[in-house]
């Protein structure tokens, strides 16, 4: 789940650089929001692999098989607010990919530790999925596709880590490919019409996976220009099919600063933002933007603004939210190689399992968790400023 590589950022800072890009019309961050944590310290030097233990909130750990006790989602009769369906990748994904015992690849490291083991990839038991469910009064994210076939008034997720709108991984679903698994619940009427019709909202997270590929795959300006607008157009056209099977109101993230991803930063021992990065997100989100604009039902969530706020373009942030964080661009949990990840492990000479990574002592002071994702109080600082605008998109009090 590597991000957009530099070859395709050069490319599209060259691009803004003739292009008058304008802010995305979009849901931006108001005030602070509830949830955030002081800074904290202490991230162990390479190497050391530390593990600390986590606070669990919620039903703890899932370490084997494809099983979660979602209890939360038991009483469907009690709730009678908006369903809610979610697509996209790692910043939303609950528990659709599966958990493998005693093997830790990167596509499935999210069961185990130093995640918290639950099919999240943060460090404790909520994403951006899931404060989206706590504003519409749901305690979490509705229950993952993959681990159960009830659908309820709550909803289902389908998101899964490492997605992309084309298929940027295998074993991983497309966007398009998952609301296809979401449109055969609803022809087999596993999920009630009544469920949908002016009562339902979608989520779509698309974080960047697509770009991964661009460096290798394409060879000019024109390619890359095309390429973002292949992007944008599926993530349009899906928001379209979700309308016409009948959801009622689509969010949709634009781009964070990908610049600022600890994958991108890392070369420069955490210190500043890749400026290019940042540029490149700011033209997928000009194009998602542009195509999105004044669509009825549709509310383009302004996740790349609610980022910068905290980490701003070189790191510093601004305000009183951004001092929540004393390490905005460096990562709780970090690979001692640069080409490994959060969670990796190996076997020593003598058949013994050993870390590759190391974690910090304070995660509620890191405002990233691994290469890319945030942490759960990162969650949390960016969704409090966003809670306003999805509130007023959907009448809530």
């Amino acid at each position: 789940m590597k991000l957009p590589s530099t070859a395709f950022l050069a490319f599209a800072l060259l691009l803004l650089l003739n292009l008058n890009v304008c802010r995305v019309e979009s849901a931006r961050p108001q005030g602070l929001g509830t949830g955030h944590h002081a800074p904290g310290e202490g991230h162990h030097p390479p190497g050391e692999g530390h593990h600390h233990d986590h606070d669990h909130d919620g039903d703890g750990g899932h370490k084997g098989g494809h099983k979660h006790d979602h209890k939360h989602h038991h009483h469907d009769e009690e709730y009678d607010g908006y369903s809610f369906y979610v697509f996209g990748d790692s910043f939303a994904d609950n528990g659709n990919l599966p958990s493998k015992n005693d093997q830790w690849p990167e596509l499935t490291r999210q069961w185990h530790e130093p995640y918290s083991a639950n099919g999240r990839f943060s460090n404790n038991q909520m994403v951006q999925s899931d404060f989206i469910a706590n504003m519409l009064g749901q305690s979490e994210s509705p229950p993952a596709h993959m681990v159960t076939s009830h659908v309820g008034q709550t909803g289902m997720n389908f998101a899964a880590g490492g997605a992309g709108v084309f298929k940027v991984q295998q074993g991983v679903t497309t966007l398009g490919e998952q609301v296809h698994a979401f449109h055969k619940l609803v022809k087999a009427k596993k999920i009630k019409k009544e469920h949908l019709e002016g009562n339902s909202v979608a989520l779509v997270a698309i974080s960047g996976n697509d770009y991964a590929r661009v460096g290798v795959r394409t060879s000019g300006f024109f390619d890359i220009t095309a390429f973002v607008d292949k992007v944008t157009t599926e993530i349009q056209t899906v928001v379209a099919r979700l309308q016409e099977i009948g959801v009622d109101k689509v969010i949709v993230n634009n781009l964070f600063p990908v610049g600022c991803a600890p994958s991108q930063t890392r070369p420069n021992n955490h210190t500043t933002c890749e400026e290019q990065g940042n540029q490149g997100a700011s033209l997928h989100n000009k194009y998602l933007g542009d195509k999105l604009a004044d669509k009825e039902g549709v509310l383009v969530l302004d996740i790349s603004a609610a980022f910068t706020e905290i980490i701003g373009h070189h790191g510093d942030g601004r305000g009183e939210l951004a001092h929540k964080f004393g390490h905005k661009l460096t990562p709780c949990c970090e690979s001692v190689d640069p080409k490994g990840y959060c969670g990796q492990r190996a076997y020593d000479e003598y058949n013994e399992i050993y870390s590759t990574y190391s974690v910090c002592d304070e995660p509620n002071g890191y405002f990233f968790w691994d290469d890319m994702n945030p942490t759960q109080a990162g969650w949390a600082a960016v969704m409090g400023q966003l809670e306003s605008p999805i509130k007023e998109f959907l009448d809530l009090d």
